[in-house]
């Protein structure tokens, strides 16, 4: 029975969850009135006096869904608490993406990107190689700046959907949203309903994993409110790792393949789909059977798709585009923005945002990041590999380490690279205290973007560089001080120290 502290309990969760739905409306009314609206994307900036008003209802409206949700955390995990079910968090959850379905996109207008770059494939020419301005595309003007005249990123998949998104639009951009919106809410389901089947395989409570992965405010905001493609690439990860726990290693390559069709970033959790095939005890000959057919069905569907539209590759020149953007939200390129504003500051470079320095400095940063994020991924699935026990939790964590080393670590990174990151990392964390680091990370990025689609960063570059470096430096000493105590504490034996 529910003694009085959990009736009392359950009545702050019922009222942490209408508390939350009164955010989710701010922020839906907030979006037609500064959201990204059609039309408006040449007036991006810092908004107007006359807009204030709603901008700063969007903030109250962010801020109490975020502590609705955070506070939802909390009563569950106090002693003598009320205990959460993942249906009522997941209805929760649903309640709270009602509101911000039927309104327009908030804090990006890539979805409108998305409705030019399928208008250019409907128009029966590759996106992948004619830019939306050359169309035109006939929402150009909703598109961001950037990708107006820029080669599409993203692969045959989500290239398909984008053009049937544009096809039966008839011409109205919000018919065109709707059907984006529509393909990011079933990449949400796919990664609720595998979800649930990843975290019971990884012994985590399926109601934490919700409340951490599904409810928090950079879904809502990135994956509902944004429509952004992250959230279909999220689903068909989960679903991947739940087929390869079940070993189904074709269908398992199938389901990657579909979601490298969406992004081709999807292929980090290749290696780790592999693992979960191979049963312990473990022998390195027994990767080769599951891993050919793991790589051998996911180029096949790949190129089902890829073949037929003629579209290739050629996404891979949308993702160099992507690449010329600076901003501190990567941590090589924050650590290289530093550096080559301290060549500046002693004269070495002229220029305000750009110099030779200043460009060498990002770029060798850039490279020196790609190439610790495959050491780290390495790193992350050998230790998977070696693990003797609880292999199939470590596995699927190992995954989302792999997702979040690849996005923080490449080239640009923005609040949407962590939707997938974040769900595998929630269906697959025990520990609570890491579990409240990443609920504290995923409130922080949901505030990094203005409603209309501006980012925070573009406008703090100098501080924000400096404050990822600086941070960047503090953890590693702290690292290094930790491993010298322990190394004090337990120093080595004569045989080790001689490597006998």
């Amino acid at each position: 029975m529910c003694d009085h502290a959990c009736v009392l309990a359950r009545g702050q969760l019922t009222a942490h969850r209408y508390v939350g739905l009164a955010g989710s409306v701010a922020l839906a009314w907030s979006a037609f009135q500064v959201g990204a609206r059609p039309g408006r994307a040449d007036a991006d900036g810092l908004p107007s006096l006359a807009q204030t008003p709603a901008v700063l209802i969007f903030v109250a409206g962010l801020v109490t869904l975020t502590a609705a949700w955070w506070r939802i955390g909390v009563v569950t995990t106090r002693p003598g608490g009320a205990s959460l079910t993942g249906r009522w968090m997941l209805v929760t959850a649903a309640l709270w993406a009602l509101p911000l379905l039927v309104a327009p996109p908030l804090a990006s207008r890539d979805v409108y990107a998305y409705a030019c770059q399928g208008a250019v494939l409907a128009a029966g020419l590759d996106p992948t190689a004619v830019t939306p301005d050359a169309l035109p595309c006939p929402w150009l003007d909703s598109a961001p700046l950037v990708w107006r005249d820029a080669p599409s990123p993203y692969g045959p998949l989500f290239t398909l959907l984008s053009a049937a998104a544009a096809a039966v639009s008839g011409g109205n951009v919000a018919v065109a949203v709707g059907v984006l919106r529509l393909v990011a809410l079933a990449g949400v389901l796919l990664a609720t309903g595998y979800g649930r089947r990843l975290a019971r395989a990884c012994g985590v409570n399926t109601a934490r994993a919700a409340w951490l992965g599904l409810a928090g405010p950079t879904v809502a905001m990135h994956a509902i409110a944004g429509a952004h493609n992250d959230a279909l690439l999220t689903g068909l990860a989960g679903a991947t790792l739940a087929v390869a726990i079940a070993r189904r290693g074709i269908v398992a390559g199938v389901l990657l393949g579909l979601a490298a069709a969406v992004k081709i970033t999807a292929l980090v959790a290749l290696p780790f789909a592999v693992l979960l095939l191979v049963p312990a005890p473990r022998a390195w000959r027994r990767l080769l059977r599951p891993g050919a057919i793991v790589v051998a069905t996911t180029a096949l569907t790949y190129a089902a798709l890829a073949v037929p539209t003629g579209l290739g590759l050629g996404n891979l020149r949308g993702l160099v585009r992507a690449g010329e953007l600076v901003q501190w939200t990567s941590i090589p390129t924050a650590m290289g923005m530093s550096v080559g504003y301290a060549l500046r500051a002693v004269g070495f470079d002229a220029g305000h945002d750009s110099g030779t320095g200043y460009d060498a400095a990002v770029a060798v940063a850039r490279v020196a990041g790609l190439a610790a994020a495959i050491v780290a991924v390495v790193a992350v699935w050998l230790m998977a590999w070696r693990s003797p026990s609880d292999r199939i939790r470590l596995a699927v964590a190992g995954t989302g380490v792999a997702f979040a080393v690849v996005a923080l670590f490449g080239p640009v990174f923005y609040p949407w690279y962590a939707l997938t990151p974040l769900a595998l990392l929630a269906v697959s964390t025990v520990d609570e205290k890491v579990r409240v680091r990443l609920a504290a990370a995923s409130a922080v990025l949901a505030f990094l973007i203005l409603p209309d689609g501006t980012g925070l960063a573009a406008g703090t570059k100098l501080v924000g560089a400096l404050a990822v470096t600086t941070a960047v430096v503090a953890v590693a000493v702290r690292c290094a001080l930790r491993r010298s105590r322990t190394a004090h504490r337990n120093p080595p034996t004569r045989s080790t120290a001689t490597g006998l």
